[in-house]
């Protein structure tokens, strides 16, 4: 087995602040020896085979279906016959690793780096992809490609922007997990519109959406495009079950959970069918690589009962979980994290499995290396994955890849925040929550208490045996790397900060009206008897303030309101930013209409605070700030 050293991408590109990068990953071999050595990337397949077309890239991303989800990784109830021969007829990499949920594995796969310095750490509202990063479709759409977004509305665009200003040309997406009838978000007509068009849609939505790549494909067939296939499932709720397929697995034992799990498994494997059956008819398969992952580990109504050392043991669970991982989505134990990559291309890379360590952050870089474009061609930042063309191309080659930082985002070990987000995220310890550092072969738990744990997960997938006593340097040396780079994603990142909320910008989502408005709950910090879930709750005492930070894009008079529930119940508010102050005008129980402040361009602050008032009040929860450009 070759072990290749120098990567044509790296795993950073040189020439843009390798120092910042390489002070995250670590990887300073690796950039040493790109600065000694060029490496061509022309492999065998290129000299014996005639100049081909630049290929199309067909990502498909499932949701949540974990490593033991499919036929070709041995559960024997599941069908996935589609997945199966993918697997079976391109690159099959086993130890591969994402992100521990939805938001950062996608922020991850679209920016080529850890998501914690793309301002991802969880889930919505802890999901604030930065609007300085770079997104997979522009690099494509430069490069001369036709680019389409269809799937799942989570992170195709920068946070609060729209996904078209990201690079899509195109985009059909959709959220709240609508299996079937859904209201999907469609991009209008027009180069740069300024807004969603919301259509309701009758059918499947994994079918409606397979309808429109199906389309494309035959659309686009004499132009290089890159389709980006973000599917819901099995993603929860798995209801309404779909009927077509359930009953052969009821049929088979399995528990109704199950049976619908797997019938929305397997209505996507037909959708990936006919995507495939498609790329073939058009002649465009052996011009085309498909990459097929999943955003993370399994999770279900089983894994709420994980115990603290991530062992879960339940009929349904283990019909999933046929490998015996440890762990589930949001956890950094394996389950959680690790989950199978399928890349094929026709004639230039070998089916068959590959030893070759991937995560990830390496299929942007990967992917432009094939499509022969050059990260330079537009501005970001530095990549933290690597070029994984020449494991690819080269079955017996490995090559050399960084370690990679992992956190759980979820239950114990997450980033406790008390009041729901974090004030003050330098006070945070490494020993206070779960975090893992990730090789080739060797992987490291930091647990809450400062517990550390070894594993050599290549022999030991199961993680059953601790070696940080038997390997102390191993373990010194990864637990000191640990630190430093959650030193560096706080200190220098700007990790577990809320986003600020942008207005004024023309690429900003914004209602139908032209308002643009942001989340209530993405505080900078909280006064008084205030808290944060997924809406902001407080505002029912004197003294009770939350505090913002607004980039705004374009001064102006801006007039500002508030909507969430029983807004009466609160107590008298007012607004401050740019030195002026403005009162609440009227209040209903959905909405507080307050007066016009003027703001300057730039970044500025903003408080909501509550007044003194001889009325009953209660807690109320805000759900939006709504910010009106006044004519």
């Amino acid at each position: 087995m070759k072990t290749d050293k120098v990567n044509r991408r790296g795993f950073l590109r040189l020439m843009m602040s390798t120092s910042a990068a390489v002070a995250f990953t670590g990887s300073a071999s690796v950039a040493n020896a790109m600065r000694s050595k060029t490496v061509s990337s022309e492999t065998a397949a290129d000299k014996l085979s005639p100049p081909r077309k630049r290929p199309n890239v067909l990502l498909i991303i499932s949701d949540d279906q974990g490593y033991g989800d499919f036929g070709f990784m041995d559960n024997q109830i599941v069908r996935t016959p589609n997945i199966d021969e993918l697997a079976r007829a391109g690159a099959l990499l086993r130890n591969y690793s994402t992100g521990a949920a939805c938001s950062p594995a996608r922020s991850m796969l679209y920016t080529g780096r850890n998501h914690l310095l793309t301002g991802v750490w969880g889930v919505p509202i802890r999901q604030n992809l930065r609007t300085d990063e770079t997104m997979m479709p522009a690099f494509f759409k430069a490069g001369g490609y036709e680019t389409f977004y269809i799937g799942k509305d989570d992170c195709p665009a920068q946070v609060h922007t729209l996904p078209w200003f990201a690079g899509w040309n195109d985009a059909l997406a959709g959220g709240g997990y609508q299996h079937k009838d859904p209201v999907l978000r469609r991009k209008p007509d027009g180069e740069m519109p300024l807004q969603w068009q919301n259509n309701k849609y009758e059918g499947w939505t994994s079918e409606i959406w397979t309808d429109e790549a199906v389309n494309f494909i035959k659309e686009k067939k004499d132009k290089p495009w890159l389709l980006t296939m973000a599917y819901i499932i099995p993603h929860l709720p798995w209801e309404p079950v779909d009927e077509r397929y359930a009953p052969y697995y009821r049929e088979k034992g399995c528990s109704d959970n199950i049976a619908a799990c797997f019938s929305h498994i397997e209505q996507m494997d037909a959708c990936i069918g006919r995507l495939l059956d498609t790329l073939a008819q058009t002649g465009q398969d052996r011009d085309t690589i498909v990459v097929f992952v999943s955003d993370n580990g399994q999770t279900g109504p089983s894994a709420r009962e994980v115990d603290k050392d991530g062992h879960i043991d339940t009929p349904d669970w283990n019909i999933r979980n046929v490998a015996g991982l440890r762990g589930s989505k949001t956890l950094v134990w394996e389950n959680g994290v690790r989950v199978p990559l399928i890349v094929r291309y026709p004639g230039v890379i070998p089916a068959g499995g590959r030893n070759q360590f991937a995560a990830a952050e390496d299929i942007l870089p990967t992917l432009l290396d094939y499509a022969g474009i050059d990260d330079d061609i537009v501005s970001h930042k530095p990549f933290c994955g690597v070029s994984l063309r020449r494991a690819l191309d080269d079955k017996d080659t490995l090559v050399e890849h960084p370690e990679i930082f992992r956190m759980t985002i979820w239950g114990e070990g997450m980033v406790k925040a008390p009041r729901g987000f974090v004030p003050d995220p330098p006070s945070l310890r490494l020993e206070d929550h779960h975090v893992s550092l990730c090789g080739p072969k060797y992987k490291l738990h930091v647990r809450p208490g400062g517990r550390v744990e070894l594993y050599d997960k290549v022999n030991d997938i199961q993680e059953t045996r601790d070696l940080s006593k038997e390997q102390p340097k191993i373990t010194a040396r990864m637990l000191a790397e640990c630190r430093r780079r959650w030193d560096y994603a706080i200190n220098e990142g700007g990790a577990f900060r809320m986003a600020p909320i942008l207005i004024g910008d023309p690429s900003t989502w914004k209602y139908p009206d032209g308002t643009y408005w942001g989340y209530a709950g993405k505080v900078q910090d909280v006064s008084g008897e205030m808290y944060v879930t997924n809406v902001l709750q407080g505002f029912a005492l004197a003294g009770d303030s939350a505090a913002y930070q607004l980039d705004v894009a374009k001064q102006g008079k801006y007039a500002i309101r508030l909507t969430g529930k029983e807004l009466t119940n609160a107590a008298p508010l007012s607004i401050t930013a740019a030195g002026q102050t403005i009162t609440q005008q009227k209040a209903t129980d959905n909405s507080i209409e307050f007066g016009v402040l003027n703001l300057p361009k730039g970044k500025i602050p903003l408080t909501v605070a509550a007044g003194e008032t001889e009325k009953k009040t209660k807690a109320v929860s805000v759900e939006r700030i709504l910010f009106s450009l006044a004519q």
